[in-house]
């Protein structure tokens, strides 16, 4: 079990990375480069992070427990890991099909799409690439 998590860990932090940086210089390519092409590859791999996310901070969760009256601070984190995580699926996801509905001219002049998108591409590096390290440290520590 600890390669499967140091697989994923590694997938999660990479995915992280990927979008974090790319969310960061994607304004500075302008008309030199497809920068909607770039996107919707990072869709498909943004989709599969949240999936793999959500199933393992899920897992992470279920085996905490409840604590009864004390809050650890390990419970504190899964739990937290775990609906940030639901939270950026369910945003990501309404843009993400919206986009595949409705084409990309569905995005012009759509303030409210461009400030999910904005929320989506700051919090999933940050919950993937946490997710992904806790990974890594679990299966290090296996």
């Amino acid at each position: 079990m600890g390669a499967l998590h140091k697989l994923v860990g590694v997938y999660l932090v990479a995915v992280a990375v990927a979008v974090a940086v790319f969310f960061i210089i994607s304004n500075t390519l302008g008309e030199s480069f497809d920068v909607q092409s770039v996107w919707y590859v990072l869709d498909i791999l943004m989709l599969i992070g949240l999936a793999l996310g959500l199933v393992f901070n899920y897992i992470a969760m279920k085996n905490e427990g409840g604590r009864g009256d004390t809050v650890t601070r390990r419970y504190l984190e899964v739990n937290t890991a775990f609906f940030v995580t639901a939270g950026v699926a369910i945003l990501f996801l309404h843009n993400w099909l919206s986009l595949l509905a409705l084409g990309p001219d569905s995005l012009n002049n759509n303030d409210q799409a461009w400030v999910i998108w904005g929320f989506v591409d700051t919090l999933l590096p940050l919950v993937l690439g946490v997710t992904g390290c806790r990974l890594w440290r679990e299966s290090a520590e296996a």
